[in-house]
């Protein structure tokens, strides 16, 4: 393979892990002080929150319509008056989902509440954010199309730092300079996306004044782009880019009826806590850990594109993404997987029962490694242009994750949400799995030996971690400070292992390729 091509994977890969990762970690580490501030009361106010996300996840799916990924791949493979002409059209549309569906979102956020008037403010914040974002989507999708990942990471960044500062200023004031209620908090707390995404939009706005990223020659061959082609294009994009979020969406409309029916004497008030811890707390602990898969499948997706009638070029190309998707994200399941209850105390205090959130977070590290590599396996078929089997591996296994859910609910309880999302992961990543290893026959063409090591170091690290975490669980104070001193330990030398055992190994001259 090519080393351009390998460093094109890994250059872009690594600046959209630092982007996603980055904006990752201050989504999550906002919950701190956030939790610090609101204290017994940030059981209720993540939960609320989550179910405003949930919603908003939806919407915001519908109004991008798939155009991050759609634009990406047609930047790749346009150019000249195609390409200015598709993003054209594109751009129109993205400002008429965004209207449409924000408008929707705002009309419909009695009904969606389901009764809980507290989530009606929280949905009418979050729609103002369904409004800016398909834009945004299309001004990172013409930037990833041209693998012009550092832009993207530092909007991100850009994104999530205001909405922090703003999340946690306005949480300040509202319960220390005004006495207001959590409920406020929510809303504000909500309504901080808005500015995060519009502030990402000024900076990729001045990216794109500094330095032109569309080409300015002129094509002899011009097609025709109307309305109708941007949207054909883009829809498959909307359920291959936007069926992980449908799981919460599922969880949050099936979880209290079908667990109050099991277990009529459970109060609802732990019902919305047990929810809000695995669909929200945990679920943002594991999405840092997913993003690094999204980074990767981001980068893969044009570069896909543009070599996809080059056969032996993507065998190689493909197995080189697996390697990479093997080597970040395994290690990083490992160590949430044997860390969960340290990790979870650090984020969100000690306020919950382990005995509840720490298999569900094991559960999920488990979900994690599965939607990672559906995702990844999912753009590379995007690239492809079978988006048939994508659409028919997702369909298939969200109608397991549905039948499944009473069945699992029933049996494990509190855990059974995760085992039925679980379960119908990997029927998705087995689906598309087969198809993209007998077309590309990726087990022939990957470096077995570097990915047995992988395993091997990643077994090692689940040993030594679990040991380790067995040996001071009454040594170290349950404790933000306690836990999180522990954590910075046990992660450096976790790292420190990675790091040399990957140097030895030659893993990561494999990755670079250099």
């Amino acid at each position: 393979m090519p080393k351009k091509i390998n460093n094109q994977l890994t250059k872009g890969t690594a600046w959209l892990a630092f982007g996603n990762i980055t904006s990752r970690v201050l989504g999550a580490i906002y919950v701190v002080p956030w939790t610090i501030m609101l204290g017994a009361l940030s059981l209720q106010a993540n939960t609320l929150m989550g179910k405003g996300y949930n919603l908003y996840q939806f919407f915001l799916m519908l109004s991008t319509a798939g155009l991050p990924s759609a634009v990406a791949k047609f930047t790749a493979q346009l150019d000249g008056i195609n390409r200015k002409e598709f993003l054209k059209k594109a751009t129109i549309l993205s400002i008429i989902a965004g209207i449409v569906c924000s408008t929707l979102l705002w009309l419909l956020a009695p009904i969606l509440s389901m009764g809980d008037n507290n989530v009606i403010p929280v949905l009418h914040s979050l729609s103002i954010s369904v409004l800016m974002f398909p834009y945004l989507s299309i001004l990172r999708g013409q930037l990833q199309g041209q693998l012009r990942m550092a832009e993207i990471a530092m909007s991100d960044i850009i994104e999530q730092t205001v909405r922090v500062c703003y999340m946690l200023l306005s949480t300040y004031l509202i319960l220390y300079i005004q006495h207001g209620n959590w409920v406020s908090v929510v809303v504000h707390s909500t309504f901080a996306a808005a500015l995060g995404a519009f502030s990402a939009i000024i900076y990729l706005l001045l990216c794109m004044h500094r330095r032109s990223i569309i080409a300015n020659k002129e094509t002899t061959n011009n097609i025709t782009i109307n309305f109708k082609d941007v949207i054909l294009q883009s829809l498959p994009f909307v359920i291959i880019g936007g069926f992980l979020s449908t799981y919460q969406w599922i969880d949050q409309f099936t979880f209290h009826p079908l667990i109050s029916m099991f277990n009529p004497n459970l109060p609802s008030k732990e019902i919305e806590e047990i929810f809000g811890i695995f669909n929200f707390n945990i679920n943002k602990l594991v999405m840092i850990i997913v993003s690094l898969s999204v980074s990767i499948a981001s980068t893969v997706l044009p570069l896909i594109t543009q070599h996809r009638f080059h056969q032996n070029l993507l065998k190689k190309y493909i197995s080189q993404a697996y390697l990479l998707f093997s080597a970040i994200t395994l290690p990083a399941c490992v160590a949430l997987y044997t860390l969960g209850k340290p990790v979870y105390i650090v984020f969100y205090g000690n306020f919950a029962n382990d005995k509840q959130y720490v298999p569900m977070i094991q559960i999920s590290c488990l979900i994690a490694l599965f939607m990672g590599l559906s995702t990844v396996l999912a753009m590379i078929l995007q690239g492809l242009s079978k988006k048939s089997i994508a659409l028919r591996s997702i369909f298939i296994g969200l109608i397991f994750k549905i039948v499944l859910q009473p069945f699992f609910i029933f049996t494990t309880g509190n855990i059974g949400p995760l085992l039925s999302t679980l379960v119908s992961l990997i029927v998705i990543t087995l689906f598309m799995g087969i198809y993209v290893n007998k077309r590309f026959t990726v087990t022939q063409n990957i470096d077995t030996k570097s990915l047995n090591y992988i395993y091997i170091i990643s077994l090692i690290l689940l040993i030594l971690f679990s040991l380790i975490n067995m040996a001071t669980e009454r040594i170290v104070p349950h404790t933000r400070i306690g836990e999180g001193i522990f954590l910075f330990l046990i992660g450096s030398l976790g790292g420190i292992i990675l790091l040399i055992s990957y140097q030895k190994s030659h893993i990561l001259e494999k990755i670079k390729d250099k």
